[in-house]
């Protein structure tokens, strides 16, 4: 047997799809909420950096998988491609691992901080330091010339026509990715053939030989005499554990091999 026959490579692939439509259609929500307090708005900063992360991701399906669609999709994957360019830069400094040039950059753009006033406050130091990481990120996204290539200027979330901008613009990313996912998991799954109950017996056994250790290949061969041995392998096991006949008896009929 084959990959090909069980589709394994196409299902992974509708899997991952499908997992970052979910963690983008979450985010979206907690970042679409009502801000009516600190907890409120220390969750929007939490999510607003661990939306980059799976934004990322998307960009390396996007980069990795290649789904043939009618040219209007063509054309969102080239401009998803290019938009998630400052996705990267953002898991890269800010949310993948911290960088330690962009913290110290934090620091110095954000005294507050460590206000004296502040210093027994945890909350307020979360908060200021979620802002300052996420503001970093974004202010270090420049060009040439040191101009930010998304806005154009320095982000303040604290400013709200800053605020209102970046989350706007977010959210068109976010959503964006949403709906370029949507109709990449349509085509894969569209592509993918259904299990019959029929098949459940090789399917089980294939299951069954799993190799968990991701350096080496997972075997995909089915033999239905190997699969006999096990059974009766089975079946012996339980007879000596004491199983009742009827359930034997049961078990024989439902599993015909």
């Amino acid at each position: 047997m084959t990959k090909d026959k069980y589709q394994i490579s196409t299902k992974a692939q509708y899997i991952n799809l499908l997992l970052l439509k979910d963690d983008l259609e979450y985010f979206d929500r907690v970042l679409s909420g009502v801000i009516s307090g600190p907890e409120n708005w220390l969750a929007k900063l939490r999510a607003t950096r661990s939306v980059f992360l799976t934004l990322n991701n998307v960009k390396d399906a996007v980069d990795r998988i290649q789904l043939r669609g009618e040219d209007e999709f063509i054309a969102k994957t080239r401009k998803l491609r290019k938009d998630l360019i400052f996705a990267n830069h953002f898991r890269n400094r800010g949310i993948g691992h911290l960088n330690d040039t962009l913290l110290k950059r934090a620091v110095q753009w954000s005294p507050q901080i460590f206000y004296e006033s502040s210093k027994d406050n945890l909350v307020f130091q979360v908060i200021e330091a979620q802002r300052a990481i996420i503001e970093s990120c974004i202010n270090s996204f420049i060009d040439k010339d040191g101009v930010q290539k998304v806005f154009g200027t320095e982000i303040d979330l604290m400013y709200p026509p800053n605020a209102k901008e970046f989350f706007s613009y977010l959210s068109e990313m976010v959503n964006s990715a949403i709906d370029w996912l949507s109709e990449g998991t349509s085509i894969l799954l569209d592509s993918i053939d259904p299990h019959s109950d029929e098949e459940i017996q090789e399917l089980a056994a294939i299951a069954g030989q799993t190799n968990f250790d991701l350096n080496a290949d997972s075997d995909l061969e089915f033999s239905v005499e190997e699969m006999r041995k096990k059974f009766s392998y089975a079946m012996e096991a339980l007879e000596q554990q004491g199983a009742k006949p009827e359930i034997l008896e049961f078990l024989r009929d439902r599993i015909q091999i």
